[in-house]
């Protein structure tokens, strides 16, 4: 089977974490598999992708229709922003153009993506559905354009408008996936007349893929300077990440008698260092117990996870807890969310975790205080935890995706 992966996006954090473990383990299953990666050049480079890839024979293939709106020209400041708006409102209005300049990804995958079995789109969201000559195959992680939580919608006017119009076109013309139960039933709410095609993939964790042992994580944890003892949420600053409550817990804690810190990871967390107080985070360079890392590589991002000593999530919506799984795996202590996706973990992979209300700073302080406050109990449950996750790897996840794959086939 030949089967052509499009990840125009390649989204930082947990989407490309997501294709990271996904597709070398299609290999692993069944190494007969012919598998070309079409993916966005940044991505590419951020995520060292080519070379992961090259390692388990895929091969890696930059859509260059993407190349001038995500590099820039000659390395101009905002040229790359420039560009982008000019191919929004002006260049794909002229159809004799190539599709370097224009920037219609489309017209690109439908012009390379040819001769093979299936398609599939890791995360087919901001992208007109492709005319292809294979059966396509989507994984649909959230609806979180269909709310609002707080602030600044996640997605601007015009991306929200042309998701309202796409996405049922993406569920009428591809077989959808999703991760969750949780998942199935919000695309059964939103779209009933596509509910029957719905397939539910509970995923592996992400941080299963690198093998380090505690020593190797310690050393690459040291090199940050951070605390011995600290609170992780691998996250990004969208409201629904709801990230306010927990930096507000933080003083309740040391109320109670904790000396401990809370470490971000993902875009722009950088911003986020400081000292933590009841309403906010004042963003100074000296006690700081908030400190924010930034977009940190796989290897460290795994490490963070195995060092730390709470891994929590204050998220309002998600497909799944993809902190909360790396955690598991590694035998760390979770506190999160009492949200339907994370509450579903619980009822069908049997972890462990202490559920909190995500608007009360107070409750998610009282949660993360009985973790550190009965640590043996907190360990014992992370254990329980990484012991109910070994039947949940990637090379199983890929098994009932192939399932799909071959299903498509048979009915094209």
């Amino acid at each position: 089977m030949k089967i052509a992966v499009i990840d125009h996006e390649g989204n930082p954090g947990g989407g490309s974490r997501f294709v990271r473990g996904l597709l070398p383990a299609f290999k692993a299953v069944c190494p007969e598999l012919e598998i070309t990666y079409f993916g966005n050049p940044v991505s590419i480079r951020r995520e060292s992708i080519r070379d992961e890839f090259f390692k388990c024979g895929i091969k890696v293939k930059v859509l260059s229709s993407l190349s001038l709106a995500s590099e820039g020209i000659f390395g101009f400041k905002y040229s790359a922003k420039v560009i982008k708006v000019l191919q929004q409102t002006l260049f794909r209005k002229i159809p004799f153009l190539p599709s370097f300049l224009s920037g219609n990804v489309c017209k690109e995958i439908e012009s390379r993506v040819k001769g093979f079995d299936i398609a599939f789109f890791p995360w087919p969201f901001l992208i007109s559905v492709p005319d292809l000559d294979c059966p396509v195959i989507g994984t649909f992680h959230d609806l979180n354009f269909k709310y609002y939580f707080a602030g600044r919608p996640v997605f601007d006017k015009l991306q929200a408008d042309r998701l309202n119009i796409e996405f049922p076109e993406w569920l009428n013309r591809s077989l959808p996936v999703v991760s969750s139960n949780f998942m199935a039933n919000e695309i059964t709410k939103f779209y009933p007349q596509y509910a029957a095609k719905v397939r539910v993939i509970h995923l592996a964790s992400m941080s299963s893929v690198s093998d380090i042992t505690e020593n190797e994580a310690r050393l690459i944890v040291d090199k940050f300077g951070i605390p011995i003892r600290y609170i992780l949420y691998p996250t990004h600053l969208c409201s629904h990440k709801n990230v306010g409550p927990l930096l507000s817990a933080l003083p309740l804690l040391k109320k109670l008698g904790h000396d401990i810190s809370i470490v971000l990871t993902g875009q722009d967390t950088e911003r986020v260092s400081g000292h933590a107080g009841s309403f906010g985070v004042e963003l100074i360079q000296y006690d700081q117990d908030v400190i924010g890392l930034g977009y940190v590589t796989n290897l460290e991002m795994d490490s963070l996870v195995q060092c730390a000593t709470v891994v929590v999530s204050t998220s309002l919506y998600e497909a799944g807890n993809g902190p909360g799984l790396d955690a598991w795996v590694r035998g760390v202590p979770v506190a999160m969310s009492n949200i339907p996706a994370f509450i579903e973990h619980l009822e069908v992979q049997d972890v462990k975790a202490l559920i909190f209300d995500p608007y009360s700073p107070q409750d998610i302080a009282n949660k993360i205080h009985q973790i550190l406050s009965n640590p043996i109990e907190a360990k014992n449950n992370a254990l329980h935890s990484q012991g109910a996750l070994k039947k949940m790897n990637w090379q199983n996840t890929a098994k009932k995706y192939l399932q799909i794959f071959d299903e498509a086939t048979q009915f094209r």
